[in-house]
């Protein structure tokens, strides 16, 4: 494995200078002879077709173009600890759609520099290694390794001339931009990315919306009730696109271009849709995919969804509640034809 790095010891810590005839998928080892990985060299991937790339969770610095022209670079896994990130490291590598990201709270964090980097959508896991924040109004405190899962909506700017007072401007679009300054110095601020979802649900496409409070809901580290409801309100209102998503991630077994992991219908059914019944969506949130309906109305459409996505385990559970939810007090027993 040595054997695929051109590297340089240095007062005990490696320095890769090179990838030899780097692969689709490229792990860059913790340590080479016994010493830590803590630095990546300039242009150590640039034009590689690597497309799925681990780095050390020691890693400090990257060089200068790092990843120059990596086109077809779209999931990176690292730590937070890389405190030096190189001029143009993603120059050219535009199609980063996933971070993996192990966050250590309390140390400085590369985690707002990584996000200014990439301004495409960007859907973020981020992993905990302890359990951060404490207080009465957070929804959920976890002992173990916790993980958080973000979406970062893309954002553009563009140079607009002002001809007759020859001054030149810069317009900034999509809301992506208030997403990555949501920080207090280089330490993440939850609260803050939740106070930001109005701006979303005016500024982004409905099915990525969708996903982010669902991504929320279910990995809810750092949510306040108040938030909870929001997200809650919102998924109760678009359920269709929930249950959408949904379905497409049991389809591809979480390996479609989504936060989501397969499985989810029972829990958009019992903790959500059931929640939607007792809520009241705001007017300007009433559309075609947006009414209010009952969740027995819900189910019948919600099983034919189940039945033209091929989803045949879902079918089978919906039909089960459906059964259950119309004679309560009857023996659970599967009677049904899929």
């Amino acid at each position: 494995m040595i054997d695929e790095f051109v590297y340089t010891i240095e007062k005990e810590t490696v320095r890769i200078d090179k990838v030899r005839e780097p692969e689709a998928v490229v792990v860059i080892p913790e340590k080479i002879e016994g010493y830590p990985v803590t630095e990546l060299g300039a242009y150590v991937l640039a034009g590689s077709k690597v497309v799925d790339l681990y780095l050390p969770m020691q890693l400090r610095k990257i060089g200068a173009y790092g990843f120059y022209n990596c086109e077809q670079l779209r999931r990176i896994s690292c730590g937070s600890r890389m405190v030096d990130l190189g001029a143009g490291l993603f120059a050219g590598a535009g199609s980063v759609e996933f971070l993996d990201f192990t966050l250590f709270e309390g140390e400085k964090s590369c985690f707002k520099e990584l996000l200014s980097e990439l301004r495409q959508t960007l859907r973020v896991r981020i992993h905990l290694p302890e359990s951060g924040m404490e207080g009465s109004d957070v929804v959920t405190k976890q002992k173990e390794t916790v993980e958080i899962r973000l979406i970062f909506p893309e954002y553009f700017e563009e140079s607009v001339e002002n001809t007759p007072a020859r001054i030149l401007y810069i317009e900034t679009h999509g809301c992506g931009h208030r997403y990555r300054y949501c920080f207090s110095g280089t330490q993440f601020q939850y609260q803050s990315y939740d106070e930001l979802f109005p701006h979303a649900k005016v500024q982004e496409p409905e099915a990525l919306v969708v996903e982010m409070a669902l991504g929320r809901l279910q990995y809810p580290h750092g949510l306040t009730k108040k938030n909870e409801g929001m997200y809650r309100e919102y998924v109760a209102g678009h359920w269709r696109m929930a249950a959408r998503l949904m379905f497409e991630a049991d389809i591809h077994r979480g390996k479609s271009d989504s936060n989501l992991e397969p499985g989810g219908i029972p829990w958009l059914v019992k903790e959500i849709l059931e929640y939607g019944k007792n809520i009241n969506i705001d007017a300007g949130e009433r559309d075609s995919a947006c009414e209010k309906v009952s969740l027995t109305e819900k189910l019948p459409e919600l099983i034919q969804m189940a039945q033209r996505a091929g989803d045949t385990e879902m079918v089978v559970w919906l039909m089960d509640f459906q059964h259950q939810k119309a004679s309560p007090n009857s023996p659970k027993k599967r009677r049904f034809e899929l």
